[in-house]
């Protein structure tokens, strides 16, 4: 995706419209929590995003039509794997809590 780079990087130069937080900071919830994701209306700013964030009907689809059952979508086979991955999570939220120790459990 190295054509959305640079639209991508455009949507800190704006403020957020839902949390109005300034622009080069990240969204925060109505608690002043960072938000996981961004909120959509600051990727509305940015002209490309904004067409990616377009949902196209087709032109057999749409209000007041019956729905039909659509073409059967072939699933994709996942490749094997020759060794499963394996995922660990280590985290400190207060200033009493040290972090080598989970480290150490997780290796």
């Amino acid at each position: 995706m190295p054509e959305l780079t640079e639209p991508a990087a455009a949507v800190e130069q704006f403020d957020c419209p839902t949390c109005e937080v300034p622009a080069g900071s990240t969204c925060r919830t109505r608690g002043g929590k960072v938000a996981p994701k961004y909120h959509t209306p600051r990727f509305m700013l940015v002209p490309q995003l904004r067409a990616e964030l377009e949902v196209r009907t087709p032109a057999d689809r749409g209000p007041g039509r019956a729905w039909e059952i659509g073409p059967a979508v072939v699933a994709a086979v996942p490749e094997a794997a020759t060794k499963p991955t394996r995922v660990g999570y280590a985290r400190c939220s207060t200033t009493q809590q040290e972090l080598q120790s989970q480290l150490d459990a997780l290796q």
